[in-house]
C-alpha cells in the first residue's frame, strides 16, 4: 500500500504539488504496521496453534486487540510523526522496547482473567520475536524507501524563503544541520536585491517577490517561509497579498513580539518557531479525496455520455464543416495553461481562439446545432476527458479562456486577486455557475461575482458541497438561463 502511494506521488508532479504529504505516508505506515501484527501472529498461529475453535477465536481477538495497541503506544510515544519515522534506523530500540510494554500490559491482563491457559507459550513466544523482527526491518525498507524517493525529488519538501536577514542563515542552518533529505531550500527572495548578499549558507538569492510568484507556478514547490519581523506588518499583508494567489501554505517566520498573530495556527520546523498566515487548500487527506471523486465520477460519466458524444459528434459533421471538437487555450491550476476540450459550436473560420470576443445571444459566428449545444451546455461535456487527463476536477472555478473580458477589461485587471481562484484545478461546473453567475460577462459586476463565489468555494470545500453543485447542475442546464 505504501509503495503504490509513494509511486503515484511521481505521476503526480505535474500538478505542481506533492500528491504525499507526511500525513498520508503516517497513515499508511499505521495501516501497514497494524497489519505486519496482526499478519505475524496469523502465521505463527497456524503452525503452532490445533485447537478449538473457540481457541483459535481467542487468537485472532487477542492479535487484533494487540495490533491496535501498538499502534496506539506508537503514535502516542511520537513514532509516527513523519520526521522521526524517517529516522526509523535509530529508532529500532525503542519500538523493541515499547512492543515489550504491551506484551506485558496483555499477559497481566489474562493472568487476571485466568485465560492464560489457552494460549500456546510457544505462540506467544514466536510470535513477539516475529513482530519484532518483521517492524524492525519494514521501518528500515521504509526508512531505504523514503530515502530514495526524496533525493530522486519525488518526495522532497523544496521550500523558498523570502526575506534575507541574520534569522534566515539561523533557518538554514537548522535545515541543513536536520540531514534530512527531504527537506531542501531552493531558493531566497528578498525586494531589497541591491543590499541583499547573491548566497546565503549555499542557498541562491533568485530574485523579488514577483520572482517569487513565478518561480512557484514554474517550479515544484513545498511551502513558503516569510523571514521578517512582526513590526513589519503592512510589508507582510502586501507580501500576502500576492503570495495568496499561489495554492502553497506560507508561514511566517517571527523574531519579534507575536501578539498580532495570536489568532493564527503557531508550528515549529526543525524547532523553529512559524506562524502560517496563509494556507494551502485541498491537502492531506481532502486533496485523496478530491482526486477519487474525480477519477470515479470522470470515468463514469465518460462512460455513460459514450452514446451522446458519438450522437453528437455525428450531427456536428453533418452540420457544418469541420473538426468534432473545439480546443481552447485557458487558464488552469496555479495559472498554468491548459488545453480544454469543447464540442464546436462555430463556424471553423469564425473560431475566437483567444475568447477576446466573447459570446453573446443570437451570435451569427454560432452553427445552429451549436446554438442548441450551448443553450443545454452539452458543449461542455468532452471536459469530463480533460478531468480523466488530470487538467480539471468534476466541480472547481471554470476556466477562463486567455483573453476573456468584462466591460473590455482583462479578468485579471477587472478583479484584484483573480488568480486566486487558480488555486485549486478548473471544473466542467462550480459554485457560481450553480448559483446563477454563468454565461456572458459583459459587465465588471458579474465577474465580480462570479470570483467571488469561485473563492468561496475553495475556502469552504467539502466532499459534500461537491455533490450537491453536481446535483444542482442538472436543474440549472435544464432552466437554460444566460446560456448562450
Amino acid at each position: 500500500m505504501l509503495t503504490n502511494f509513494l509511486y503515484y506521488s511521481n505521476i503526480m508532479k505535474h500538478f505542481n504539488c506533492n500528491a504525499l504529504s507526511g500525513k498520508i505516508v503516517v497513515a499508511c505506515l499505521m495501516v501497514l504496521e497494524g497489519l505486519i501484527v496482526w499478519l505475524s501472529g496469523t502465521v505463527v498461529c497456524l503452525f503452532v496453534v490445533h485447537n478449538s475453535n473457540e481457541s483459535y477465536l481467542a487468537h485472532q481477538l487477542l492479535m487484533m486487540l494487540t495490533a491496535l495497541s501498538i499502534v496506539g503506544v506508537f503514535y502516542i510515544s511520537g513514532l509516527y510523526r513523519f520526521n522521526l519515522t524517517a529516522n526509523a534506523l535509530e529508532k529500532d530500540k525503542k519500538i523493541v522496547g515499547l512492543i515489550r510494554v504491551v506484551a506485558f500490559i496483555f499477559c497481566v491482563i489474562l493472568l487476571g482473567s485466568f485465560r492464560i491457559a489457552i494460549f500456546s507459550q510457544w505462540w506467544v513466544l514466536l510470535w513477539w520475536l516475529g513482530v519484532t523482527l518483521a517492524l524492525g526491518l519494514e521501518r528500515t525498507a521504509v526508512y531505504m524507501l523514503l530515502k530514495e524517493l526524496a533525493i530522486k525529488g519525488h518526495l522532497t519538501r523544496q521550500i523558498v524563503i523570502f526575506g534575507v536577514n541574520a534569522r534566515t542563515g539561523e533557518f538554514i542552518d537548522a535545515v541543513q544541520n536536520d540531514k534530512s533529505p527531504w527537506i531542501k531550500v531552493t531558493g531566497l527572495f528578498d525586494d531589497r536585491l541591491d543590499r541583499t548578499p547573491a548566497m546565503v549558507n549555499g542557498s541562491p538569492l533568485v530574485g523579488n517577490i514577483d520572482a517569487l510568484v513565478q518561480y512557484v507556478r514554474d517550479n515544484r514547490c513545498y511551502e513558503i517561509f516569510v523571514v521578517l519581523p512582526l513590526e513589519a506588518r503592512e510589508r507582510i499583508e502586501e507580501i500576502s497579498m500576492k503570495l495568496k494567489l499561489l495554492p502553497v501554505p506560507v508561514r511566517l517566520i517571527p523574531s519579534f513580539s507575536m501578539h498580532s498573530y495570536a489568532d493564527h495556527k503557531i508550528e515549529y520546523f526543525n524547532g523553529i518557531p512559524t506562524v502560517e498566515i496563509l494556507n494551502k487548500p485541498l491537502s492531506d487527506w481532502d486533496f485523496l479525496i478530491k482526486l477519487a471523486e474525480d477519477r470515479l465520477l470522470g470515468l463514469l460519466f465518460c462512460v455513460l455520455l459514450t452514446p451522446v458524444y458519438l450522437i453528437i459528434g455525428l450531427l456536428i459533421k453533418l452540420d457544418s464543416p469541420g473538426p468534432i471538437l473545439f480546443k481552447q487555450k485557458r487558464y488552469g491550476y496555479n495559472n498554468q495553461l491548459i488545453e480544454v476540450y469543447k464540442f464546436r459550436s462555430m463556424y471553423v473560420n469564425q473560431a475566437d481562439m483567444t475568447a477576446k470576443t466573447l459570446v453573446t445571444r443570437d451570435d451569427p459566428r454560432v452553427t445552429k446545432l451549436g446554438a442548441f449545444l450551448r443553450r443545454s451546455s452539452l458543449d461542455e461535456i468532452p471536459q469530463f476527458y480533460n478531468v480523466l487527463k488530470g487538467d480539471m476536477s468534476i466541480v472547481g472555478p471554470r476556466p477562463h479562456a486567455l483573453s476573456a473580458s468584462a466591460a473590455g477589461k482583462l479578468y485579471e485587471v477587472a478583479v484584484a486577486g483573480y488568480a486566486e481562484r487558480h488555486k485549486v484545478k478548473p471544473g466542467v461546473t462550480g459554485w457560481a455557475q450553480v448559483n446563477g453567475w454563468r454565461g456572458e460577462t459583459d459587465t465588471e459586476e458579474k465577474i465580480l461575482k462570479r470570483v467571488e463565489y469561485d473563492i468561496d468555494y475553495i475556502k469552504n470545500w467539502s466532499f459534500f458541497l461537491d455533490i450537491f453543485i453536481i446535483f444542482r447542475t442538472v436543474f440549472v442546464v435544464l432552466d437554460q438561463k444566460n446560456a448562450y
